[in-house]
C-alpha cells in the first residue's frame, strides 16, 4: 500500500496535538492547565483549541478544569512480539496503561528491584488490541533483539498505523 507524503501543515498539526495531548496528561496529575502548557511549550489556548471537550470552567474566571477520561486516539508504540510498531490507541485509560507499562519495563531493563512483579502486575492486560509482554524471557530475548527502545511513547509521523 502506498502513503502519501504528509504535508508540513499536517506534521504541525498532528506534533501539536501531541503536545497538547501530553499538557491534558500533566493536568488530570494535578497540575494547572497553564503550568502544564508551560512545560510542555504551548500555550493553554491551542491546547483548549486541540482538545476542545476535554476542560471545562465551572464559571468564568475559574480554573480550566480536565474531563476524568477520553475516548481520544493516538498513535503510540506498543511492543509485540515482533518488536514495537505503531498502534492506534482509543482512549485515556489505554494511553495512560502503556505509559505505566512503559516505565515498569524501563526498571526491568535496569534490574531494579521489584520491577519483575510491577510487569506482572500488566499480565493478561492490552493496548490497542496487543496483549502487554509481561514474560521475562520473551522480553530478554526482544532485547537482545533489540526491539525494546524508548525513543518515543507516541510514534512520530513516518510511521502510523
Amino acid at each position: 500500500m502506498r502513503r502519501r507524503k504528509l504535508s508540513l501543515r499536517e506534521i504541525r498539526t498532528a506534533e501539536t496535538r501531541k503536545r497538547a495531548l501530553r499538557v491534558l496528561s500533566r493536568t488530570r496529575r494535578g497540575q494547572s492547565l497553564s503550568e502544564a502548557a508551560r512545560v510542555v511549550g504551548i500555550k493553554p489556548e491551542t491546547v483548549r483549541k486541540y482538545l476542545p471537550s476535554q476542560f471545562h470552567q465551572d464559571a468564568p474566571g475559574k480554573p480550566w478544569v480536565p474531563t476524568e477520561s477520553d475516548r481520544l486516539s493516538a498513535v503510540m508504540n506498543v511492543l509485540t512480539p515482533q518488536g514495537r510498531i505503531a498502534v492506534t490507541v482509543r482512549s485515556s485509560r489505554e494511553r495512560s496503561r502503556q505509559g505505566r507499562y512503559d516505565i515498569a519495563l524501563r526498571k526491568w531493563r535496569l534490574g531494579e528491584p521489584g520491577a519483575e512483579a510491577e510487569l506482572s502486575a500488566f499480565k493478561g492486560q492490552k493496548v490497542g488490541g496487543y496483549t502487554l509482554i509481561t514474560n521475562p524471557k520473551l522480553l530478554a530475548t526482544l532485547e537482545d533483539a533489540g526491539q525494546i527502545d524508548f525513543d518515543e511513547l507516541y510514534t512520530s509521523l513516518g510511521s502510523r498505523a
